[in-house]
């Protein structure tokens, strides 16, 4: 199964290869709660709904590619700009093999991509922080108050 969402974001592929890493992914998606290091399979990532996995990056056309390498549905996404279906926009194509799936996963597949989608339209240019693991803090505005 395939789905699509399109950030209205506009970039280059290069931008997009230098701001969205591995470890950056909680900065711009709600849905992935923490990256850690890596261990004998690769990068360690852990999904809002799915729990633990590995992660992968890989550069291609346009941008960028995610796989999770040890998903039983094969999940990857891709991160891409400069193509159709909208060349001036930064395109979320996310896989799955299979051709029908529970309606569960196929909704946290498209929560994925949607939350990937706002959080790119909402901080692409801006600089991530230091990803920390959920829960983020409220920062203290008092302070500025005075």
């Amino acid at each position: 199964m395939e789905f699509f969402e399109y950030a209205n974001v506009v970039t280059s592929q290069e931008t997009i290869r230098d701001k969205i890493s591995v470890d950056n992914l909680p900065f711009f998606c709600e849905e992935i709660e923490e990256v850690t290091d890596e261990d004998a399979l690769d990068r360690v990532i852990y999904f809002r709904h799915w729990g633990r996995f590995h992660i992968r990056r890989e550069t291609v056309m346009g941008g960028a590619r995610f796989s999770v390498p040890d998903c039983p549905n094969a999940l990857a996404w891709t991160v891409t700009t400069g193509y159709p279906p909208y060349p001036e926009k930064i395109v979320l194509h996310a896989t799955f093999n299979r051709t029908e799936h529970a309606p569960e996963f196929i909704a946290t597949t498209k929560a994925l991509l949607t939350a990937l989608k706002n959080g790119l339209e909402n901080h692409f240019h801006n600089e991530p922080a230091e990803t920390e693991p959920r829960p983020f803090q409220i920062t203290d505005l008092r302070e500025k108050l005075y």
